[in-house]
């Protein structure tokens, strides 16, 4: 298709029917000249609406796109607004040379068609959109794509379909398994802590501003999950970890270490076999959003990326070394050359009875390099043991002495527990804690299991990364001990001397069961008594990637090293008004 020969934009708009306000008052950006609701035809007919953001200047330049189910009215708001405000710093990359097209994905919002998560229609229309976008007079051909969380789930499967004109991607804090990490982490439903409020907040957008010619009601996403408790082709479509071998353009993989999405984002990171490069940034949970969009030194960085690869500029970015990771403890920067780190030193922490001193309660257990010998077991009720868990208490908790030099642990990680339950299935719910000398704790890891789910396939499995195909759930045998594998979230992160490692074991979390503590509660039946064994026979242990001393492979230069994310602990918050506005290229 040669440059003028693409489908213009399309010239009739569908009809609205407005239940809420169609008008979002949008802030005006310097620079910057933005043209609203173009719509553009994708291959089955279906107009999605786009917002197209230029520079001033008349002239052609390479273009940015986002996609996402998100209201493209409100990307350029405060990002304390909403989660769904995570397209990208249009402010900053615009006036720098670029076009931002923000598009409105099939179904939600003023575009047609019907929202279906990450389907294969949603694929294609990327691809669509990419190689429309090339074809206009304001785009030089070069296309890339920038977006947090959604808006980074989709640039893996486009970048999958090879679009001729897609030339780099930057997913930010995007995972790429729908079923581990998004809706059943460890086989149990991820009701309480995020999917249920987020499938609610996605349908009002994909609703709003009411009816549209051509726009269907969403999928029923909660009846197609509750359809599918374990892992299959519905998820594997939407997952986009199925395919990440097929990408060919470069991938600048920023991963912040969150609940949702990091633990796959970093597990697929070895299968990219194009041309790549991992950032892995101080932490921000949930609100990883408003670090991309307001943190200036990240963006610049990641124009460096842009620049490279769509304007053929040599930034230098491309002489660095390929790993680039900030340790939340220690405020560091350090570049490596691979991940996981090949010096990574495998050590097993048992768990142990005994005490440790005290922590933040009573005598716990103990954790130690040293393997247990003839030990009693530990045994709870549920659901008994909630009490504990509302009082902010562990259940059962083992800790070491305190540290005598710091212990570095980058990368993915596990538990191994051996225990029964006298129920037919349970929960384990494992947490990696720091214990501070002054007894303040920190949760720095989490993992999750449904025991039934205890099964490991081998072949696809590595140090700290149990893989469990979570199909075909085994029910437990009363009071018969197993081995559960516990797969936990990977970190950076240096405990320091002085400070003990803690693990904490439950079948509960208030959390990620939520308040009404219903949601796929028919497949964990209670009463039940558990028991976690660490004996010579069986040794329950936290397998850590402890890393050595290794001398510098060159120093961290700004604006890499300046990317920092001030936080108010332990909410991920920002400190000032300052850390809410996005940041623009008139700053």
């Amino acid at each position: 298709m040669k440059k003028g020969e693409g489908k213009s934009a399309s010239k009739s708009k569908p009809a609205v029917t407005p239940i809420y306000p169609k008008e979002i008052l949008k802030p005006r950006l310097p620079g910057v000249r933005v043209y609203e609701n173009v719509y553009v035809e994708m291959r089955d007919g279906i107009k999605l609406a786009i917002d197209i953001y230029r520079p001033e200047a008349e002239g052609s330049y390479p273009a940015l796109l986002s996609m996402a189910p998100y209201l493209k009215e409100i990307q350029q708001h405060h990002p304390g607004w909403s989660h769904s405000i995570e397209a990208g710093a249009t402010g900053f990359f615009v006036p720098k040379g670029y076009i931002h097209v923000i598009c409105q994905t099939r179904g939600s919002g003023l575009s047609q068609g019907q929202w279906d998560i990450l389907s294969l229609k949603e694929q294609q229309d990327g691809y669509d959109m990419i190689e429309w976008i090339a074809q206009q007079p304001w785009c030089d051909g070069n296309v890339g794509m920038i977006g947090d969380s959604y808006w980074a789930w989709i640039q893996y499967h486009v970048a999958a379909h090879r679009p001729p004109h897609l030339r780099c991607i930057v997913p930010h804090d995007g995972g790429t398994d729908m079923y581990r990490d998004v809706f059943y982490q460890g086989g149990i439903f991820n009701g309480g802590e995020f999917a249920s409020h987020w499938i609610a907040d996605t349908t009002f957008q994909c609703i709003w501003p009411g009816p549209v010619q051509g726009k269907l009601p969403p999928i029923n996403l909660i009846a197609d999950l509750a359809s599918h408790p374990e892992d299959g082709p519905f998820y594997w479509e939407k997952s986009s970890c199925t395919k990440i071998d097929q990408i060919e353009v470069p991938v600048l993989n920023c991963v912040t270490l969150t609940l949702l999405h990091s633990r796959s984002q970093l597990a697929v990171y070895t299968k990219i076999k194009a041309i790549k490069k991992l950032l892995v940034e101080p932490e921000a949970g949930y609100w990883a959003h408003l670090h991309f969009l307001t943190n200036r030194p990240l963006n610049e960085h990641i124009l460096r990326w842009l620049d490279y690869w769509l304007k053929g500029i040599d930034t230098g970015i491309m002489n660095e070394p390929e790993i680039a990771i900030y340790d939340t403890a220690t405020d560091e920067w350090r570049y490596e050359n691979e991940y996981p780190l090949k010096r990574t030193k495998w050590t097993k922490f048992y768990l142990r009875s005994g005490s440790a001193g005290s922590t933040t309660e009573p005598s716990y257990g103990l954790i130690s390099t040293d393997p247990p010998g003839n030990e009693a077991s530990d045994r709870y009720k549920v659901p008994e043991s909630t009490a504990l868990l509302l009082n902010g208490k562990p259940v059962l908790a083992y800790a070491t002495h305190p540290l005598k030099e710091d212990v570095t642990v980058w990368g993915p990680l596990s538990a191994t527990v051996y225990g029964s339950s006298t129920a037919t299935d349970t929960a384990w719910f494992v947490k990696l804690m720091d214990v501070k000398p002054d007894n303040q704790v920190k949760m720095v890891s989490r993992g999750i299991l449904r025991a039934s789910f205890r099964e490991v396939d081998e072949a696809k499995s590595g140090p700290g990364q149990p893989f469990h195909p979570f199909q075909k759930p085994q029910p437990l045998e009363s009071n018969k001990i197993y081995e559960f594998q516990i797969e936990m979230l990977p970190v950076f992160y240096t405990f320091r001397s002085g400070h003990r490692i803690r693990v904490e074991i439950a079948s509960e979390d208030m959390t990620y069961f939520g308040s009404l503590h219903a949601l796929d509660i028919q497949r964990l039946p209670m009463p039940a008594e558990n028991n976690v064994d660490h004996n010579s026979e069986n040794p329950s242990y936290l397998l850590l990637p402890v890393i050595p001393d290794a001398p510098i492979i060159k120093k961290v230069e700004p604006p890499l090293s300046e990317v920092k994310w001030p936080l108010y602990p332990p909410i991920k918050w920002p400190h000032s008004d300052e850390n809410w506005r996005l940041i623009s290229e008139s700053e």
